[in-house]
């Protein structure tokens, strides 16, 4: 297995695999799915009258964060709508993925057929959770820091300007991915062993994102814009044991265990490669292993929210298996290239498996009867949704939380929950338009919805499984499947 092509074509393959789930079906199966689909749809079309949408929301491009993710998926949207902008931008940013890794092996001297395991880091808990932004912003923090390795053994002016540039931008796609890059940088060029004049060269491009991260982050602290609970909330930690699971659970994304048996294959491969001795190390090995282990501890120090920021230490996970699988040297040799051609084959089974999953997700989310009941509504108008039944038994989180957003995606007006509640997003309610204030986190305890209350600031209701108490002030206007939608009596 020497042929120069033949490992970039594994990899290639492997990563073409992992992005194929997002052309197998309708829905995407992930939690926040629906709301970014909702953000792109009014960014794309915001001065189109037929969905009302300048009624509602303004744009405002300071909102950093999803920017990055949001603009170029609304361009490609007003070519072929919004679900097939969001997926082909998804797309790239998985095959970007292991792209990364393989820049990252090279610019540390160890073996790129270690870039084979990179793509199964696509199919993990951020991406289920529908963090689009964050999941973009993994791949081009990994290449800084590869770049930051190229620029500390040969300074280049126009090395350092593309660092200086992409670690600006990398704040527009997630200040959590720029600060592992900044911190990454700096570990790397003290351990480097290199002259003090390499190090300011490899470390002076990040300032003018250190700047900014700074400003962004003083802002965030003051910001006090959200129609949810006060945002200075303090800090809280998940218990060290749910720490410790969610380790391995970074790979849980499907109900029943396949996951679980994907992760375990691909680990045992790894594994076994790893441990077939004869590979060089190189000079200064120690260094990957050592980021390793501090971001390990970043991990295990970072709080899981603050404020309306949630999910915080989960950031480093990607990062942290993206180094597992960049640490190692491995032995050359036939018995390594078929364990490592092994795990191509592993993934490849995985992605049908995720096909399938992907298609019974469909199914059970009902979607020509969800579009049924959506296509009664009046264009441009208020929803609110209830959905009680916000689990699937197909994938793991909440994937049926948000489903309400897709009113604004066919439909146009306004849904909440709504991501504009948040101090964050470009997309922001007009004045004069914002919502009831509710407890921050209401939409995850449905239940709990006061219809009553809600009734004289919204037009529709959108149910999932059962729907409101008699006298709550709704009556039914369509139903299909499990899907109901209800206008509020006059």
């Amino acid at each position: 297995m020497r042929s120069p092509l033949l490992w970039p074509a594994l990899v290639a393959l492997a990563a073409l695999a992992a992005v194929a789930p997002l052309w197998s079906s309708e829905l995407l199966p992930f939690q926040d799915a629906p709301q970014h689909l909702a953000s792109i749809r009014v960014l794309a079309d915001y001065h189109d009258p037929a969905f009302g949408f300048e009624k509602w929301f303004e744009i405002d491009l300071l909102k950093l964060q999803y920017l990055g993710f949001y603009l170029p998926a609304a361009a490609l949207a007003k070519l072929v709508g919004p679900a097939a902008g969001c997926r082909l931008l998804l797309s790239l940013v998985g095959l970007a993925l292991p792209a990364s890794v393989w820049l990252l092996l090279s610019a540390f001297g160890r073996d790129r057929r270690l870039c084979v395991f990179a793509p199964a880091l696509f199919h993990t808990a951020p991406l289920y959770l529908g963090f689009f932004n964050f999941v973009e912003s993994v791949p081009a923090a990994v290449a800084l820091v590869a770049l930051t390795e190229r620029q500390l053994r040969a300074p280049s002016p126009r090395r350092a300007a593309i660092v200086a540039v992409g670690a600006a931008l990398l704040l527009w796609l997630h200040p959590s991915a720029l600060a592992f890059a900044i911190a990454a940088a700096v570990i790397l060029a003290l351990t480097s062993g290199q002259p003090a004049g390499r190090m300011r060269a490899a470390l002076l491009p990040y300032l003018p994102a250190l700047l900014l991260f700074v400003a962004w982050a003083l802002r965030a602290l003051l910001d006090r814009d959200g129609t949810g609970a006060e945002p200075r909330t303090p800090p809280r930690w998940l218990p060290l044991r749910e720490r410790v699971l969610d380790l391995p659970r970074f790979g849980n994304v499907l109900a029943g265990h396949a996951d679980e048996l994907f992760v375990l294959a691909l680990a045992l491969l790894f594994i076994a490669a790893v441990l077939l001795r004869g590979g060089e190390r190189g000079e200064r090995a120690f260094r990957l292993p050592l980021l390793f282990g501090l971001t390990l501890l970043a991990y295990f120090l970072a709080p899981f929210d603050i404020g309306f920021m949630g999910f915080i230490e989960q950031r480093a996970l990607p990062f942290l298996a993206v180094l597992i699988i960049a640490s190692p040297a491995l032995a050359p040799g036939r018995a390594t290239s078929v364990l490592c051609a092994a795990a191509v084959a592993v993934q490849l089974g995985y992605d049908a498996t995720l096909v399938r999953a992907f298609r019974a997700f469909d199914r059970e989310a009902q979607v020509a009867e969800l579009r049924q009941v959506l296509a009664a509504e009046e264009p441009g108008k208020r929803l609110i949704a209830q959905i009680r039944d916000q689990d699937s038994a197909v994938v793991q989180f909440r994937p049926y939380l948000h489903f309400g957003a897709y009113s604004e995606v066919e439909r146009g007006g306004r849904a909440q929950y709504n991501f504009a509640e948040t101090p964050w997003t470009p997309v922001r309610f007009r004045r004069g338009t914002e919502l009831l204030r509710m407890p921050r986190g209401w939409e995850a305890r449905p239940q709990a919805l006061d219809l009553a209350r809600v009734a004289a600031e919204t037009d529709y209701l959108l149910t999932r499984g059962s729907g409101p108490e008699p006298g709550a002030g709704f009556l039914l206007r369509a139903r299909a499947g499990r899907w109901s939608l209800y206008t509020v009596k006059d």
